[in-house]
């Protein structure tokens, strides 16, 4: 009874994701909207747990993340056939980003991971996580833009829900102690978002 309560709550969850998901759209770039948006995420998340039935549920749905938290650890597969482990980056500047293939901003914003990525090398860990489709869709995505920077599948939402968003493209700095230093919900283009993460990579470097 305890294990089928859990799952439920989990499906639960993951529906409201998909559904904010598909309500927010791609992030923009006003910050007095996302506030108000991550904040509507919130409450959404608080009225599941009091659905499923308040103080006394397992408490199995996680809150948003804000910068200056410890980032939430998960392991995810990647298109090249290994694991990302979080912990296993530790004492290195991250660059987390969650996008889908539908999301124009999220696509248009990804030649700036490619840049940095060949530029910063071993530096720093680059990872685009992305939010809940298949995994061949994922494939044939990197595969079409000639991607190398690591790229993972999050088919059943487990990381998205970690770090639940009001929107992608939602891109986190997180800091060589492992604490987040700077999160984004949308994106410009390509060019304009290189130089907003390379100042934020340089300074969490600086620390």
């Amino acid at each position: 009874m305890r294990a089928e309560r859990k799952q439920s709550k989990m499906l639960v969850a993951m529906a409201l994701f998909m559904t904010m998901m598909m309500l927010a759209g791609c992030g923009n770039t006003d910050n007095k909207a996302n506030a108000e948006k991550e904040q509507t995420t919130t409450e959404v998340f608080v009225d599941v747990e009091s659905m499923l039935g308040g103080a006394e549920a397992e408490p199995s749905v996680p809150q948003e993340v804000f910068e200056g938290d410890v980032a939430p650890e998960f392991s995810a597969p990647l298109v090249n056939g290994s694991t990302f482990t979080l912990s296993e980056n530790s004492g290195k500047v991250i660059l987390l980003n969650f996008w889908a293939t539908w999301c124009g901003p999220c696509v248009g914003e990804m030649p700036a991971f490619q840049k940095l990525y060949e530029e910063y090398d071993e530096e720093i860990v680059i990872l685009a996580v992305n939010c809940m489709e298949e995994s061949e869709t994922v494939d044939q995505f990197v595969k079409d833009n000639g991607y190398t920077f690591p790229v993972a599948y999050d088919v059943e939402g487990m990381v998205s829900m970690a770090y639940p968003s009001s929107g992608i493209p939602y891109t986190l700095v997180i800091g060589t102690d492992g604490v987040v230093k700077n999160i984004y919900v949308g994106a410009a283009d390509a060019d304009t978002q290189y130089q907003v993460y390379k100042a934020a990579i340089d300074a969490a470097l600086a620390e």
